[in-house]
């Protein structure tokens, strides 16, 4: 399998010249900003599941303006109910009887279990939740926690193959592979410049690999 030519702190520095991140695309960035309780925060990881963040932030921004993201506020509304608010993020009833699930296990465990639980702790216990995985409790993690995971979607698994970072194709697999390329103190930021990466040149069709700044070491470029 060929690697990139390159070891990780020199591929973040590339990244980091070449590229800008937007935090506004972002839609957990979106709930840090506007709301910084831990809830509202994965409330917007799950609505960005299988969608674009675009669509994400608008359900988010809909149900925002509907609930204030107030646990009671959620847990007073049918699945139904809630899936016309969120509809814009794809997937409504199953994102919001997983939303409704979140506001039960939070309403027991107060919000402050989030923030101070044992992070590894918590995620098992997240992902008991239907519909709450693992990429979501490591974007949840990383964001709010600021813990050294490295969560994994469509963009980086993408780029982490071609870079030849891993020969296999699992969520874990690439995520330690990522966590050791780029080490724990630059993976919360190096997470967003691959998205960032991703949707600007390393995209899934037509990559624009003649105009990339990685073409001279990535061993995928199509030059």
């Amino acid at each position: 399998m060929n690697r990139i030519k390159a070891n990780g702190k020199e591929v973040y520095d590339m990244l980091a010249k070449h590229l800008t991140i937007n935090e506004n695309e972002f839609s957990p960035m979106i709930a840090l900003n506007k709301n910084k309780n831990p809830f509202s925060i994965l409330v917007s990881i799950i609505l960005s599941q299988n969608t674009t963040d675009k669509n994400a932030i608008r359900a988010y921004n809909n149900l925002y303006e509907k609930t204030k993201l107030d646990i009671n506020n959620i847990m007073n509304l049918s699945v139904d109910e809630l899936s016309e608010i969120i509809r814009v993020a794809g997937l409504p009833k199953q994102k919001s009887r997983s939303i409704i699930e979140l506001a039960k296990f939070i309403k027991g465990k107060g919000e402050q279990y989030l923030i101070e639980k044992d992070p590894l702790e918590l995620k098992k216990e997240l992902m008991e939740i239907p519909g709450i995985g693992e990429k979501t409790c490591d974007v949840f993690l990383s964001f709010f926690r600021e813990f050294p995971v490295f969560p994994v979607d469509t963009h980086i698994k993408r780029i982490a193959l071609r870079w030849g970072l891993s020969d296999k194709k699992s969520y874990k697999d690439i995520s330690n592979a990522l966590m050791d390329f780029f080490g724990k103190e630059l993976s919360r930021n190096a997470h967003k410049l691959m998205i960032t990466f991703g949707r600007s040149y390393c995209k899934s069709k037509k990559p624009r690999c003649h105009e990339c700044f990685l073409k001279e070491i990535c061993p995928s470029a199509q030059v």
